[in-house]
């Protein structure tokens, strides 16, 4: 693995013993709790990703992800994912 790749483990490490000491000490609130499971199971796939060697390559198309969105978001998946956030995207307000 390359540095810019081993920083992104390490962090990606961090994250999941965060999420699951959040999840296991039972004090996280019911309604956000299936939100940080959601958020563990992608970042263990993204941890399993780059473990086998084919991280950011589109899931559905096995396309190369772009660069700068996956510094962005280590998480993503697929292209669709990366297109349907637009719907989560709000303009600043001035």
């Amino acid at each position: 693995m390359d540095a810019n790749i081993n920083d992104l483990y390490s962090e990606l490490r961090n994250t999941r013993q965060e999420l699951l000491e959040r999840l296991m000490n039972g004090t996280s609130n019911p309604i956000i709790k299936p939100i940080l499971l959601e958020e563990l199971h992608d970042v263990e796939r993204t941890i399993a990703k780059l473990e086998q060697g084919n991280y950011g390559m589109c899931e559905l198309s096995g396309e190369l992800l772009p660069t700068e969105l996956l510094k962005e978001i280590p998480t993503l998946q697929s292209k669709d994912d990366y297109t349907s956030l637009g719907k989560f995207y709000r303009k600043a307000l001035f």
